[in-house]
């Protein structure tokens, strides 16, 4: 990487997750990376998991330290936390927010300036680093801070660079994806559950088939489709099954649900601009 040193604004959930995938991972070390959190408690423990810097009575402190800077506080805290580091902000600096829901305009619009800026969407297993992070940059991003942003999103899963616009229906779609996975999931254990299988038995079945299909359907390359036509026997119990899920209109009802979410989303960041 080219950049020297990270700073984190923000050190909660998604942050030190990340700040233990970028040293883990050997992306840079923890005596190159800086953390400030109105927390005490949550510096305290990611001082002791990773020894990362954290001697900082604020986020003007942070930023001065910095080559580049990941916003991760809450929406709710934003503004004013962009207000207090605006004039340490040369407009040269680059930034890196997961914060979710805000465009890149009102960045530009709270520090009074434009700086190069990743506007981020990730989902929540990258807490375990097996994540998937969408990231729109805008016009000041230059090559190498793209390059940089991406390694240091790749601490914690799987990266794609998209459009802004596109980040609502990222949101809606990967973002609130995991919700939707795990509310399939806890169905289907019920369903086992239902059918006399201990319920333990029952999740750990449940868990392997949702790995090991996701696995099939990414090494195969095979259209999802495809391969449920493989399992699929004429006059076999899976077609029933399958009938089921049609007459509730599943893959429909799944659908309207990302479009619902893409909906507020749009509503959520629109809100920001007001």
């Amino acid at each position: 990487m080219a950049i020297t040193t990270i700073g984190f604004i923000g050190a909660g959930n998604m942050g030190t997750a990340m700040i233990k995938g970028l040293v883990k991972k050997g992306i840079i070390t923890a005596a190159r990376i800086n953390a400030f959190d109105t927390s005490k408690a949550t510096l305290d423990a990611i001082k002791a998991d990773t020894s990362v810097n954290t001697a900082f009575s604020s986020n003007v402190e942070v930023v001065k330290a910095s080559d580049i800077i990941v916003m991760a506080v809450k929406p709710q805290v934003l503004k004013e936390v962009l207000a207090e580091i605006a004039g340490v902000l040369d407009g040269k600096k680059p930034m890196i927010s997961i914060v979710a829901g805000v465009p890149m305009a009102f960045y530009e619009k709270a520090v009074g300036k434009k700086f190069p800026l990743a506007r981020c969407m990730p989902n929540t297993p990258a807490l375990i680093n097996a994540g998937v992070t969408a990231v729109a940059f805008n016009e000041l991003a230059s090559a190498g801070f793209k390059a940089d942003a991406r390694s240091i999103l790749g601490s914690i899963g799987n990266v794609h660079e998209v459009a802004e616009k596109l980040l609502d229906a990222v949101t809606g779609l990967s973002g609130s994806g995991p919700a939707y996975v795990f509310h399939v999931i806890d169905g289907l254990i019920d369903g086992g559950v239902r059918m006399g299988l201990p319920r333990d038995l029952a999740r750990a079945l449940v868990l392997d088939t949702v790995l090991g299909s996701t696995r099939l359907v990414q090494e195969t390359g095979k259209h999802p489709m495809v391969l449920k036509d493989q399992v699929t026997s004429p006059g076999g119990t899976t077609v029933d099954g399958l009938q089921v899920l049609e007459d509730g209109k599943l893959r429909g009802t799944l659908a309207r649900a990302v479009e619902a979410a893409t909906i507020k989303s749009k509503k959520l960041s629109e809100a920001f601009l007001q």
